[in-house]
């Protein structure tokens, strides 16, 4: 689909009164099936952050974890109790996941893992000890209660001024040993849907042009790059201890040709070419005195 017929759409979408009770009734009349691709990038996304958070805390086993943006399908939150958390909450700003979602990702989950036990025992989300907190308030959880706080593609939504307070508003939930892992997609959303353009095309856009976007739709980027978020992680608190990154050749070799504008024209077109990155952070001993982040 053309990007510009997305937007038009997504727009429309976001302003029609009753929007969400319409999708409620669309579901269960025709189902909501998780897309297969999105799901199994899921999945994979989850590997690397099972990996990450073994890493640091040896295993999942007996771990509070709270996921941010956790989205219609719970794969992560299901996939995090089966390896071993004791306890998951799941979060959005709006309510996404219900009954009918939560069924379609259960039945993907067997047909996924036929032999895997736990899966298969699934029966519904109350025989789960995952929690779905949507509208999120972080107030609810007691100081160092969590011992993982994670997200999967969902910083790349919020401006940096939003992620600056979101963190220090966690900063103190973070258990003494605890982490968090965010895992952010530095994309232009739109080419997921529209092959003919570049996969960072919107930094060819104008500041102005962009903002118009992110005004029509509400899961609009802040075009962020890898490097930018660093700032942000120390002045709300936090310590970068590992990060991993995918380089992408194909926009390496792309950028000359693109009409980027200022500051992403002066990058290095190594930085412009990650498109992945993964964040493994601590508390920091002393946090940072609050800065003005716009």
């Amino acid at each position: 689909m053309n990007w510009k017929f997305l937007l038009v759409k997504k727009a429309l979408l976001a302003r029609i009164p009753f929007a969400d009770q319409l999708r409620l009734i669309k579901r269960k009349i025709f189902g909501y099936p998780p897309r297969e691709g999105n799901i199994e990038l899921t999945i994979q996304n989850y590997e690397r952050i099972k990996y990450l958070i073994e890493k640091s805390k040896g295993s999942l086993d007996g771990l509070t974890i709270l996921e941010i943006g956790s989205g219609w399908f719970p794969i992560i939150p299901i996939l995090l109790v089966r390896d071993g958390a004791k306890k998951v909450f799941m979060s959005d700003l709006n309510v996404h996941m219900d009954d009918i979602t939560f069924r379609e990702t259960s039945e993907y989950l067997k047909k996924r893992y036929p032999n895997d036990e736990f899966i298969k025992n699934i029966e519904n989300f109350k025989s789960l000890p995952i929690e779905y907190l949507a509208p999120f308030n972080e107030s609810i959880f007691p100081d160092k209660s969590l011992d993982v706080i994670m997200s999967r593609a969902v910083l790349e939504h919020i401006s940096k001024s939003n992620i600056y307070n979101l963190f220090s508003s966690l900063y103190s939930k973070v258990s003494d040993e605890g982490i968090m892992i965010h895992l952010i997609d530095h994309s232009d959303h739109f080419e997921h849907y529209d092959k003919s353009i570049s996969r960072i095309d919107f930094l060819t856009r104008s500041d102005e042009y962009h903002v118009f976007i992110n005004f029509l739709i509400k899961d609009g980027e802040n075009r962020m790059r890898h490097q930018e978020y660093h700032q942000v992680f120390i002045d709300s608190g936090f310590e970068v201890i590992s990060e991993e990154t995918d380089f992408n050749q194909e926009v390496f070799e792309q950028i000359n040709n693109l009409a980027l504008i200022y500051p992403y024209s002066k990058m290095p077109p190594e930085q412009l070419s990650i498109l992945t990155s993964i964040y493994v952070l601590k508390p920091a001993l002393s946090k940072a005195i609050e800065p003005t982040i716009n």
